[in-house]
């Protein structure tokens, strides 16, 4: 009888270490995917901030006294805007506003990281909430295609939310968040006729 007893006790102990050990490999695997959980929030994955790709660049709408170096000088229908960088300035009141571009405006060369994708078997080029297509050894600014997805969309947006559902707006432009590859991206829904 002794026997059994200490058999039922030394059971019952490895059953409670089984417990223990099961409870231990819950907690570590809960700590590594919280952790990589905050890491891909930190590196894109997750829910981000919208303008991560673009949070060293100035807000569209900014006002600013003086043009950044090197930004040059683009003539277009009699007004002229500066370009560096992927970002547009118009000159106001003594000074320049980051501004979007107007449709049909041209540059030689795309900014460094600009995304392309095909809308329709056409190809398109973004960047800094620019839209452009290849036309005549140029870059050419165009209206957003609805249907395009981007990864980032620039500062200065506006936050809106209907039913309950979040929607930015940057420019005009009217975007949903969407999940692609685990990631929250930004669908172009509404686009305006500048």
């Amino acid at each position: 009888m002794k026997n059994n007893i200490l058999e039922f006790s030394y059971f019952t102990n490895q059953g409670q270490i089984r417990k223990i050990l099961a409870l231990i490999t819950l907690c570590f695997t809960l700590v590594l995917s919280s952790a990589n959980l905050a890491d891909a929030q930190r590196h894109g994955g997750g829910h981000r901030n919208p303008s991560w790709h673009y949070s060293r660049m100035p807000a569209h709408g900014a006002y600013i006294h003086r043009l950044p170096h090197s930004a040059y000088r683009i003539p277009y229908g009699g007004n002229y805007y500066h370009f560096r960088n992927g970002f547009y300035y118009r000159p106001y009141n003594n000074g320049y506003v980051i501004a979007p571009p107007p449709f049909g405006l041209r540059i030689g060369i795309l900014p460094r990281g600009f995304l392309s994708f095909n809308i329709g078997g056409f190809p398109y080029y973004y960047y800094g909430g620019t839209y452009y297509i290849h036309r005549n050894n140029e870059y050419e600014v165009v209206a957003p295609p609805l249907g395009a997805i981007v990864e980032s969309i620039p500062r200065g947006y506006e936050k809106v939310k209907i039913n309950g559902e979040i929607f930015y707006i940057l420019g005009g432009v009217q975007y949903r968040p969407i999940l692609r590859n685990g990631e929250i991206w930004y669908e172009v829904i509404k686009s305006p006729n500048r």
